[in-house]
């Protein structure tokens, strides 16, 4: 039985990356000043930058029922049998809900939609884990165990640059992000159970960042997790600095460089900076993927 694995642009994606192995992705949309764009396809994140920065209109939506439907029928086209979907959080997004009615009013029995409760290499440590078990001949069934066992097995801590972004999205009222960039508080956010949640606030971003991987690292050890140091536009000095204080905390194997996600970024703003801890796939690192 033929078994493909399919994504969406939620997980940390390259293109150029992907193209090496048997996964499809499905891009999402980001709509900047009423336009549509495909994440990764007809936007980058300097494209994104450069909107968020002169103070455009940013949002995201849903893509079109006929879109997604017409994905999987060109997908299933090719001699496919079967098909594991991932998508962002469900409670973060309405995209598993969307996506679950799309595999039960139209592909019932051929379409498995996966809830990766998360985000990010979190979401793309669970994809190339299913690639590399349906390559092993593991059947759909039991790859979506295996999955569901390592599902909050993860952690994702990010800061973003100012509150603007989150205000924009109606995730803070205008009257707190107006004071809190004044302060020049920034809010330390968590991904928990599959959902966001506010840890706390800084002033301090590198110290909380260097506090967060070395706390981290008493719990999920680098012999079994990936560390994945994300941002989108942050300055070069600051990373450039987190890069090799956290190469000394995680002597032992690194970490991996990485971009946040464009359809997180819309939300997120630039000048974000985060680290992603996820379970390795199979004993391998993600590194081995890249």
């Amino acid at each position: 039985m033929k078994c493909l694995v399919s994504t969406d642009t939620s997980c940390l994606i390259n293109y150029e990356v992907l193209k090496k192995y048997d996964i499809s992705v499905f891009a999402l949309n980001v709509i900047v000043d009423g336009q549509e764009y495909l994440d990764g396809i007809t936007i980058d994140q300097p494209t994104l930058r450069d909107a968020m920065r002169s103070g455009k209109n940013i949002k995201t939506s849903t893509p079109p029922l006929g879109e997604i439907i017409e994905y999987f029928e060109n997908l299933f086209s090719k001699g496919y049998d079967r098909i594991i979907h991932f998508t962002i959080s469900s409670k973060l997004s309405s995209m598993y809900d969307l996506f679950c009615n799309v595999a039960n009013n139209n592909f019932p029995g051929k379409l498995f939609v996966v809830d990766s409760y998360a985000l990010s290499s979190v979401m793309l440590s669970q994809v190339f884990l299913a690639y590399d078990e349906i390559n092993k001949g593991t059947s759909c069934e039991d790859v979506i165990k295996l999955l569901e066992e390592r599902k909050l097995d993860n952690v994702v801590l990010f800061i973003p640059e100012n509150l603007t972004a989150l205000k924009n999205g109606g995730r803070i009222s205008p009257a707190i992000a107006l004071i809190g960039n004044m302060l020049g508080i920034k809010p330390v956010i968590s991904l928990k159970d599959g959902q966001l949640e506010k840890e706390g606030t800084t002033k301090h971003v590198k110290r909380t960042i260097l506090d967060g991987v070395q706390e981290f690292k008493e719990k999920y050890p680098v012999s079994d997790y990936d560390y994945t140091v994300v941002e989108f536009d942050a300055k070069p000095e600051v990373m450039d600095y987190l890069y090799n204080s956290i190469n000394e905390i995680l002597v032992e194997e690194g970490f991996v460089k990485g971009i946040v996600p464009i359809n997180v970024c819309a939300h997120c703003g630039p000048g974000t900076i985060g680290v992603v801890v996820s379970k390795k796939i199979n004993g391998k690192s993600i590194k081995d993927f890249l």
